[in-house]
């Protein structure tokens, strides 16, 4: 046990070593100072050779500002002479941060720039939703092509009649004597539409070969899936993979080093653990959660993957957005896990009509009853919000049976408890039958358990009031006499506990009598036997000394009144 333990450790870290590893081995290329400044000196040429562009540029549009005659035509050049501006000052910082080796802006003393959230949200998914464009670019590009050449194909038809019109226009004019000036314009006219028409045919042309080319390089189906899923392996899917080895790796490498040193400190510390122990246990775990998601999100850093950076950073918004609104919940569920809450360690609680102990309360929480079969179930921490447990004492039972226990239920069924789970309670009733309650149906019958401690079988038999004289006295003294010595004849006789045989009250057609017998918990077996006994043991003493067993009598009462 102890050797899989130690190789389960070893091959975590060493997940965990290469994962890092290989993501500083991507994320930190080795380089020479030389090849850092020969890369920043061509660096530096560029940046000054955009300057100067954007310098000369800046002249040339300030020049054209002041010879400009028109309001608009200032208004447009201000505009581009501002973007050029922007533009020139962006270089020049970072001409200069560049060659300083610092950033500029840190030293703007630019403190009050005001913070837009729409801004940063868009800047934070901007990744993902370029990639999501570049995933769709061929078939965006395709669908683009062939709504311009469809727009330019019934463009033709009108343009066609358009000349069509024009010519007859100019016909009819060539006709008409003196209206030359009128056919030179109707030429330049038509002259302009046929150029507009072999424009049209030329797009159409050009727009249509390619569409053909992107046709032809399209893939298949499934040769497109296969090249996606094989670039995606290759890049983000390896990249992912890591991420989810790394988050694994150090949480169950936090989780299992804690269970080490806790299983070792619990045998020596009391069986209720502190507040502070518990507390610590809370803040714990939730370290471990944070330093693993920390260590998944710095190793897509590391990797420069924005785009699964990105959607980690929005699934993370959104658990910590949703959480809000659950503080309720988990407040409820923290103080559980401090064991302040309504529900303790070690108590007892009712779940489902049946008697619960709390053995330990945690993420999942386990529930004990010992006298069922499976008597262990483990709930979530939230099942428990809204539940109350209170302290129990010692001798309190956790089900009114155990198996092979002899029970009686409120409707009237006997028989012995074969099996009782969380869910079932199986019984052997009379003729071998089986029968089978749902454990709180059970509960609800009210069982009485016969093999536990004693129980008692009464009857009640009627005497003829001949025998009124001796009934309170000598009548019960022999009866019982003879109960005794045949009850002491059964197999179940040395289990007698008591007997009771008193007179109970005078009938209406019998002087009646009680008989009550008490037995130890070992015959419960024997329970109708024990009433039948009871019942041919009191018919025997009635022959045997003569005693009269009446019949109830039935008076019939004429209409007159007379009987």
């Amino acid at each position: 046990m102890k050797s899989t333990i130690h190789r389960t450790t070893v091959a975590i870290l060493c997940a965990l070593l290469f994962s890092l590893a290989f993501a500083a081995t991507i994320g930190a290329q080795p380089s020479t100072p030389g090849d850092r400044s020969q890369k920043a000196i061509q660096t530096l040429k560029e940046i000054n050779q955009s300057i100067a562009l954007l310098q000369s540029e800046l002249k040339q549009k300030e020049a054209e500002y002041r010879r400009a005659e028109t309001d608009d035509r200032k208004e447009k050049l201000a505009k581009e002479i501002r973007e050029i501006n922007a533009r020139l000052d962006a270089n020049l910082r970072e001409f200069e941060s560049i060659a300083s080796g610092m950033d500029v802006a840190d030293f703007s003393g630019e403190t009050d720039r005001i913070f837009n959230f729409k801004e940063e949200i868009q800047e934070i998914i901007r990744p993902l939703v370029e990639e999501l464009k570049n995933v769709t670019r061929r078939p965006r590009e395709i669908e683009r092509l062939r709504k311009e050449i469809d727009f330019y194909e019934k463009s033709l038809p009108a343009v066609q009649a358009a000349i069509a019109n024009i010519q007859s226009v100019r016909e009819a004019a060539d006709e008409t004597a003196g209206e030359r000036a009128l056919t030179a314009h109707l030429a330049e006219i038509e002259e302009e539409w046929q150029n507009r028409e072999k424009e049209i045919i030329r797009q159409i042309s050009r727009l249509q070969y390619q569409l053909d080319q992107k046709m032809e390089s399209r893939q298949s189906l499934f040769r497109a899936l296969q090249s996606g899923a094989r670039e995606f392996f290759q890049t983000r899917g390896l990249n992912l993979l890591l991420a989810l080895v790394t988050f694994f790796a150090i949480f169950l490498l936090l989780r299992f080093l804690y269970w080490r040193v806790y299983r070792i400190s619990y045998r020596k510390r009391p069986e209720t653990r502190s507040l502070y122990n518990r507390l610590f246990q809370t803040a714990y775990q939730f370290f471990t959660f944070m330093v693993a998601i920390g260590a998944a999100l710095f190793l897509l850093y590391a990797f420069g993957d924005w785009m699964l950076l990105s959607i980690a950073l929005i699934l993370l918004v959104g658990v910590a957005w949703t959480a809000r609104h659950a503080f309720s919940i988990f407040w409820e569920q923290s103080k559980l896990l401090l064991n302040i809450g309504t529900v303790r360690e070690k108590e007892r609680i009712i779940y489902n009509g049946i008697p619960w102990q709390v053995d330990a309360l945690n993420i999942q929480t386990n529930l004990i009853n010992p006298e069922l079969k499976g008597g262990l179930i483990r709930l979530p921490l939230k099942s428990l919000i809204g539940l109350q447990s209170r302290p129990c004492a010692p001798e309190e039972l956790w089900f009114p049976t155990r198996e092979g226990d002899y029970v009686l239920l409120g409707d009237g069924t006997y028989g012995r408890v074969l099996m009782q789970t969380p869910e079932m309670v199986t019984m052997d009733v009379v003729g071998g039958c089986r029968k089978t309650y749902p454990t709180t149906s059970f509960m609800d019958q009210n069982p009485v358990n016969l093999s536990i401690n004693n129980f008692g079988v009464s009857t009640v038999f009627g005497i003829d009031y001949a025998h009124q004289a001796e009934i309170t006295d000598a009548v019960p003294e022999k009866l019982k006499a003879v109960i005794e010595e045949g009850l002491a004849e059964e197999a179940y006789g040395e289990h007698l506990v008591s007997l009771l045989v008193q007179f109970k009250e005078a009938g209406a057609s019998s002087l009646d009598i009680l008989i009550f017998a008490g037995f130890a918990g070992e015959a419960a077996a024997n329970y109708y036997p024990i009433a039948r006994a009871l019942q041919r043991l009191t018919v025997e003493a009635c022959n045997q000394y003569g005693w009269g067993i009446p019949f109830p009598q039935i008076t019939v009462h004429g209409v007159d009144g007379t009987n």
